[in-house]
């Protein structure tokens, strides 16, 4: 299968004028002595307002609405070509033979403005000028964006009917990319500038009933704030004009700079159309213009078994790292320039039986296991790494990465299974009733002790 190149090109779209629209007349059948109702006019204005459209082969199609308390002025042009084989396939030495491809472009613009300061000109269709954002109105949000899309198919039957198709050979491909810009008026002193892109592809191989599939989502998003009320703010802009390209840090006449990469990745594996593999993870990574970054990744699997990983770092290098896997374990990694990363377990039992379980496994004593209410054990990673030996054996190779999936191997049949197998582990098989080798686990944290109030000294 392949993948998406996150350093392909993205597409240009500069948005055509459209033609102005044409006014409708309003019908003149009200005799000339009758004073005109305000409701009525108010009405027939507003009919006027959102039927003023055209459409031109040259400029595609422009419309002026109201939406809310909006004038909204939208452009859109499309254009596509596909072709294929007939339904059956094209008759080869090989047999029926399927071939199908297509290709679209579609450009949009939306420009928002508010109807009390609505100009004239994007009433009749004009796009206001973001060389000179100055003139906008308050409030004024305008997004250009291009959508291109690419598919083929290709595809051999083993014989007739959608069994002769299932055990053949199949493949497919197809993408989408979109490009989008956006720049919104926040305030008299504030020009807000968005650039966004996210590429799709989808692809799958069927080889005599084994079939592979893939979606995959790449996007980018970046966003900041230009004062045009000072002439840094005002050039910073102007070089993004000229360049397509947002400031990564904050600066003079610069602040608010985001960024947020995202990947999303499924896959899945099926024999004869039956599913019986399939992964889903989910990347996003977040940075500002301060230089703090966080990265979150979901993992998913087929059996249901989840890991979630949340990890900040800071401008100073300083970071820390939570996972949660499944419903019952968290660890939590802090690290320091200079140092090396200091890793803790949490085990969580809210199943009230599965709870009684694991309280056992951590103590000696059976008496222990009656007590009541949800269990927590914290580990440290010598501990967790000894835990891991005692229920899945020797061999565990070292580092965080191979901990979290023994854990998550442990975890994914539910609190109950996992609390038995951890009891299960400190009963000696060979010799059933001699006692129970207990578990190690952490002493929970000391809650913080509130400062004590500052002497006063007397004043002489």
């Amino acid at each position: 299968m392949t993948s998406i190149n996150p350093n392909r090109p993205a597409p240009s779209f500069q948005p055509t004028t459209p033609v102005a629209p044409t006014e409708r007349q309003p019908a003149t059948d009200t005799p000339v002595e009758a004073l005109p109702d305000p409701a009525q006019m108010a009405a027939a204005a507003f009919r006027a307002e959102r039927e003023r459209s055209t459409f031109t082969p040259s400029s595609g199609h422009a419309r002026v609405s109201m939406e809310g308390g909006n004038v909204v002025l939208d452009v859109q042009r499309q254009v596509g070509a596909s072709a294929s084989t007939p339904r059956e396939g094209a008759q080869t030495r090989l047999g029926p033979v399927s071939l199908g491809a297509n290709l679209s472009a579609r450009g949009s613009l939306r420009v928002e403005m508010p109807a009390e300061a609505a100009t004239e000109g994007l009433r009749n269709g004009q796009v206001p000028n973001p060389a000179a954002p100055e003139t906008w109105p308050v409030g004024t949000r305008a997004r250009a964006e291009l959508q291109g899309s690419a598919g083929v198919n290709a595809g051999v039957a083993a014989g007739p009917g959608s069994l002769g198709r299932r055990l053949g050979v199949d493949t497919s491909f197809s993408r989408e990319q979109t490009q989008g810009y956006e720049l919104q008026r926040t305030s008299p002193e504030t020009l807000r500038a968005t650039v966004s892109s996210e590429g799709r592809q989808r692809d799958s191989t069927n080889i005599h009933g084994l079939e592979g599939r893939q979606d995959q989502r790449l996007g980018h998003t970046q966003a900041a704030d230009f004062n045009i009320g000072t002439a840094e703010g005002r050039e910073a802009y102007q070089q993004f004009l000229r360049t397509g390209e947002l400031p990564r840090a904050n600066g003079p006449g610069v602040s608010n700079v985001q960024r947020t990469d995202t990947l999303d990745q499924n896959r899945e594996g099926r024999i004869l159309g039956r599913e019986v593999a399939t992964t889903e993870r989910r990347t996003a990574l977040s940075a500002n213009g301060d230089g703090d970054q966080t990265v979150r990744q979901t993992d998913r699997n087929v059996a249901g078994s989840t890991q979630t990983t949340e990890m900040q770092v800071g401008a100073d290098g300083n970071g820390r790292a939570r996972t949660a896997i499944n419903d019952s374990v968290v660890a939590t990694t802090t690290t320091r320039p200079g140092q090396p990363p200091e890793t803790s377990y949490e085990l969580t039992f809210t199943d009230p039986n599965a709870a009684a379980l694991a309280r056992g496994a951590f103590s000696s004593d059976d008496a222990a296991a009656s007590g009541t209410g949800p269990f927590t054990a914290r580990l440290n990673e010598q501990q967790a790494r000894a835990l891991v030996e005692r229920t899945m054996g020797q061999g565990l190779q070292g580092g965080q990465q191979a901990l979290d999936r023994a854990f998550r191997t442990l975890s994914t049949g539910g609190q109950q299974t996992f609390a038995t197998t951890l009891y299960n582990s400190t009963v000696d098989t060979q010799r059933p009733n001699a006692p129970r080798r207990a578990l190690d686990s952490s002493p929970a944290e000391a809650p913080a002790q509130p400062r004590p109030p500052a002497e006063t000294v007397p004043m002489s």
